[in-house]
């Protein structure tokens, strides 16, 4: 299970129902385009992803709360674009919830998912 810290603590990142609706309607595509964007990296979904990962914590940390820690780590040189793609892959891929998913969508290219799995660890 991946982790972040926010605040000086560290949490586990867990999605529940509330964090797949709350991912799951940031992109016109749904999942399908939440996954894409987890496996490439992008920043702003990191973000998302963190924070619909600590809302099992009920801390009731804002986007803004997570987007400030990012910011610092990537300032202090904690998070780098290797931590954001361990860490997205983790949390959404390799979940319970869009683990078939994902190997579906690789099944026709064993090779590719072998390749971003090798990048992801």
């Amino acid at each position: 299970m991946e982790r972040f810290e926010i605040n000086g603590e560290e949490f586990e990142l867990k999605l529940t129902l509330n964090s797949v609706k709350y991912l799951n309607e940031l992109y016109e595509g749904g999942a399908f385009t939440l996954i894409q964007k987890a496996i490439s990296g992008d920043i702003d979904t990191f973000i998302s992803i963190i924070h619909a990962g600590l809302f099992h914590t009920e801390k009731g940390f804002r986007r803004s709360d997570i987007e400030k820690a990012v910011e610092d780590g990537i300032s202090d040189e904690k998070i780098d674009l290797d931590f954001i793609n361990r860490t997205s892959y983790g949390v959404v891929a390799e979940s319970f919830f869009y683990k078939k998913t994902v190997d579906k969508l690789f099944k026709s290219d064993p090779e590719a998912k072998k390749q971003i799995e090798q990048l992801m660890k």
